[in-house]
C-alpha cells in the first residue's frame, strides 16, 4: 500500500511540475551531487504555498452543480467543462503541494498541520463526488439527446454535429472525473499516511541522569 502511494504522489508532483524546470545551456556546468541533494532538502522541507492557503485553493464542487443546471446548449456545456479541467489543474498543484509536506512530516514528526491536510482532502473528496454527479446527468442527457436526433427523418447535419461534440463533452468530463478521483485518493492517503507515521513517531523515554539509584549489596538486600 505504501508503494502504491509513493508512486501516485510522485505521478501527481511529475504532472504537475512537468515542464517547468529549466534547461540547462550546452556550455553550462551541471549542479554537482551535492549541489542537487541541497536543492532537493530544500523543495522537500515545505510547501511551495502555505496550508491555509492551499484550502483556500482545493476545489470542493460547490458551484460545480450550479454551473451545469445553467447549461443550454452544447457550447456551454463545453464551457462548463473547462471551468472544471481548471479546476482540476489547481487541485493537482495542491496535491504536489501536500505531497512535499508529507516527505517533510516523515523526516521531522511534526504533526502540527495535519488537520489542515485532512480538510484539504475532505474538500477535494467533495469535489470528486460532485463530479460524479454531474457525469452521471450527462451521462443521461447525451442518451436523452441521441435518441431525439435519431428520431428525426432525416436528421440535420447540425443536429449530428452537435450530438457528436456532446459525446466528445460527456466523454472529456468522464475523463476529468476519473482524474479528481485520484487526486482525492492521494490526498487521503497522504493524510492517512501522516497520521501513521505521527503515531510511530513516540520518543522513547530515557531513563532520569544522574539519580541516585539502589544497588544490591552482598549478602543482603538493597535499601
Amino acid at each position: 500500500m505504501r508503494v502504491g502511494l509513493l508512486c501516485l504522489i510522485a505521478g501527481i508532483v511529475c504532472v504537475t511540475a512537468g515542464g517547468t524546470a529549466p534547461k540547462l545551456a550546452d556550455d553550462q556546468l551541471r549542479p554537482r551531487t551535492s549541489d542537487r541533494k541541497a536543492q532537493t532538502e530544500t523543495v522537500i522541507a515545505r510547501p511551495i504555498v502555505p496550508l491555509d492557503e492551499l484550502i483556500d485553493q482545493t476545489p470542493d464542487g460547490s458551484l460545480v452543480i450550479e454551473l451545469y443546471q445553467s447549461v443550454r446548449n452544447i457550447g456551454d456545456v463545453e464551457a462548463a467543462n473547462e471551468h472544471v479541467k481548471a479546476q482540476v489543474i489547481r487541485a493537482q498543484s495542491v496535491a504536489a503541494d501536500v505531497a512535499r509536506l508529507h516527505d517533510s512530516t516523515f523526516k521531522s514528526c511534526d504533526g502540527s498541520e495535519t488537520p489542515k491536510i485532512e480538510t484539504i482532502a475532505s474538500k477535494a473528496r467533495a469535489f470528486s463526488a460532485t463530479l460524479a454527479r454531474v457525469d452521471g446527468e450527462l451521462t443521461k442527457a447525451l442518451a436523452a439527446t441521441r435518441q431525439i436526433v435519431e428520431a428525426e427523418r432525416p436528421s440535420s447535419i447540425r443536429a449530428k454535429e452537435d450530438l457528436n461534440r456532446f459525446v466528445l463533452a460527456a466523454h472529456e468530463l468522464g475523463r476529468v472525473r476519473v482524474q479528481a478521483t485520484e487526486i482525492a485518493k492521494a490526498l487521503e492517503g497522504l493524510s492517512v499516511s501522516i497520521r501513521t507515521t505521527l503515531a510511530s513517531c513516540t520518543a522513547i523515554p530515557v531513563p532520569p541522569l544522574f539519580a541516585v539509584r539502589d544497588t544490591p549489596r552482598l549478602g543482603g538486600k538493597a535499601r
